[in-house]
């Protein structure tokens, strides 16, 4: 009894020494900048969460005050328009500072406020790429090197009524240290390779011991190969090791997903810019709508003004007075409008077309406000914003082959579902992985020693390093379900989705090319208008200068005629501006169907996940 004390008490500093360097070890492996996050997340301390749970109670109060705009502008008359201090911004320029702004993609249906989880921002991306579920390097560290420690200590004091059972004695002391240290890692072929240290100390009294205390030592080499289901290259880096029917997420499976996530942000991103374009020229036909209607107004005010001059007490004069007092203030209401606007249909994405069909329904200062939000300018800054540049007015004639295969080659739309018809490909050749049994062969390659001591002479390590007693093991597991049920339903699935993605495929592409149709025939129509409504408008003008210059050398006219033609004037005026910015909006949507919209403005985006 005296022996076995001493021999436990040996066996202490051992055993303190064993540990000190096992928490060393895990120190060492968690890192510095992990350790500095350990009393966050185990220790009893909860000034963080307590502080944010403040903040939940309190109704998640607003931290920071941000930055409030100057007091919109709001201009009622054309004469306020003649004071204003304008801004100049060409298209390229407001795309510039839109793409600047761009930490959140906007729309003009308020999606941040309704659907903010749809609404994609500059980290998009990266979510995606780090989704530590369904992301790349989620499907990557299924094949990362595992570390595994464990340290057992353990002190048995019993009884036995039979010497058999206590070792040769009737009372059995033992102290035993359990140290298992063991680097595991899986590989592509789904083999699965471990390199294991086992050390296990026992003293104790049994009468049959050759020492009192012995320590021994293993060191293990195991490999487990799957033969037929879970083995191969194609399976593990398609579904992953740990895949099962209809579940996969291997690396392959995971890069599709990301390069489908950046294609769909690509989409978001050309949807973006075809809305700031359309803002674009909707605030451009804003501004020409207005001049149309101010210079209408201004003649509608001299007519009515010579009228009211030449007016008697008879009713004969009364009734033309009346009619061009009506003109004027039609004109002053239309004038209204052009200037406030009312908040009716915009030009945008999906509004009739993919692109956009124009609307110009709109007044200035709610075109300016949209340009404005839609970029992220200032809400308000004491300017007006004021496109520079002109509608486009040559007519521009398209080889239909080159831009139809470049639509089908370069829409986002036809590159997301064909990257999904190729995952789903994929998944067909893992599910078919799935109807052949499992059958995996394990090897286990042993060396062990044994000694009084851990180290030294007689010791375990000495023993263990003449390598004179090696084992080896090997075996054969076999398992298959009666039926493959689950098996057969998963390759059925696979296919399924396989002719199903295929179909809509096939149907995208007669979208895509009808849409490209309707877009180039577009143009056609807008070209066509644009002139036509310009041979109008200086006709309209041609007939109103006439009887103006009749009317002041003294010639009898039609009043009627002479009101007429100043609607006739100021219609065929707007009508002539908004056919210039519908053939504008129509040869950015060509771009839009061929999916070089991006390029066409000379923005390239560069992809980090690939």
């Amino acid at each position: 009894m005296a022996t076995h004390s001493a021999n436990r008490r040996a066996t202490l500093p051992a055993m303190v020494g064993l540990v000190i360097c096992c928490v060393c070890a895990v120190l060492l492996t968690v890192g510095c900048r992990t350790y500095g996050q350990l009393p966050q997340t185990i220790g009893q301390r909860t000034d963080q969460v307590d502080a944010l749970m403040h903040q939940v109670d309190a109704g998640a109060p607003m931290q920071t005050v941000p930055e409030i705009p100057e007091a919109p502008l709001t201009l009622n008359t054309p004469e306020d328009f003649d004071s204003v201090e304008y801004q100049d911004v060409t298209l390229e320029e407001a795309l510039r500072i839109a793409l600047n702004n761009a930490e959140v993609l906007r729309d003009l249906g308020a999606s941040v406020l309704r659907f903010p989880k749809q609404v994609e921002t500059a980290e998009s991306l990266g979510l995606v790429q780090t989704d530590p579920q369904a992301g790349l390097e989620a499907a990557l560290s299924a094949f990362d090197a595992q570390a595994y420690g464990l340290g057992k200590w353990q002190n048995n004091d019993r009884r036995f009524n039979n010497r058999f059972f206590g070792g040769g004695a009737t009372a059995f002391q033992q102290d035993t240290h359990d140290y298992v240290f063991q680097l595991s890692k899986r590989m592509a072929t789904g083999s699965q390779f471990a390199l294991r240290s086992v050390t296990d100390y026992d003293a104790n009294n049994a009468t049959g011991n050759l020492t009192p205390s012995a320590w021994q030592t293993q060191i293990h080499a195991e490999l487990r190969q799957p033969l037929m289901q879970g083995g191969g290259t194609t399976f593990n880096r398609i579904a992953g090791p740990s895949a099962k029917p209809g579940v996969y997420n291997g690396i392959l499976i995971a890069k599709v997903n990301q390069d489908i996530s950046s294609a769909k942000f690509r989409q978001e991103m050309r949807d973006y810019v075809s809305d700031v374009v359309n803002a674009y020229w909707d605030l451009y036909f804003a501004y020409r709508d207005l001049d149309a209607k101010r210079a209408s107004l201004e003649r509608s005010r001299l007519t009515w003004q010579s009228l009211e001059a030449q007016r008697t007490s008879s009713l004969k004069s009364a009734a033309p007075e009346a009619l061009a007092r009506e003109q004027y203030y039609r004109f002053q209401s239309e004038l209204q409008d052009a200037i406030a606007g009312k908040l009716n249909q915009r030009t945008q994405v999906n509004n009739s077309t993919s692109g956009g069909t124009f609307a110009g329904a709109t007044g200035v200062q709610v075109a300016e406000r949209r340009l404005r939000l839609l970029i992220g300018m200032p809400l308000s800054d004491g300017k007006l914003v004021r496109p520079a540049d002109e509608p486009v007015d040559a007519p521009i004639v398209y080889d239909w082959d080159s831009i139809s295969v470049e639509a089908l080659e370069k829409r986002t739309e036809l590159q997301q579902q064909r990257l999904l018809v190729k995952r789903r490909e994929m998944e067909l050749l893992a599910a078919k992985n799935f109807l052949l049994p499992t059958l995996d062969f394990i090897t286990i390659y042993r060396l062990r020693g044994l000694g009084q001591g851990l180290m030294g002479s007689n010791s375990a390590f000495e023993e263990l390093g003449t390598t004179d007693y090696q084992e080896y093991e090997a075996s054969l597991e076999w398992k298959m379900p009666v039926g493959y049920r689950q098996a057969h339903a998963a390759v059925q699935n696979a296919e399924i989705q396989i002719r199903r993605d295929k179909a809509i495929l096939r149907e995208q592409e007669r979208q895509v090319l009808h849409d490209l149709t309707a877009a180039v025939a577009e143009t056609e129509r807008a070209l066509t208008q644009m002139n036509t409504n310009l041979n109008r408008y200086l006709a309209a003008s041609d007939a109103l200068n006439v009887l103006e210059a009749n009317r002041t050398a003294g010639f009898p006219i039609s009043l009627e005629q002479l009101l007429d033609a100043q609607r006739r004037v100021s219609e065929s005026q707007s009508k002539y501006h908004l056919a210039a910015a519908e053939y504008s909006v129509a040869v950015k949507n060509v771009q839009y169907e061929k999916g070089t919209l991006l390029q066409s403005n000379l923005l390239v985006l560069v992809d980090e996940t690939q």
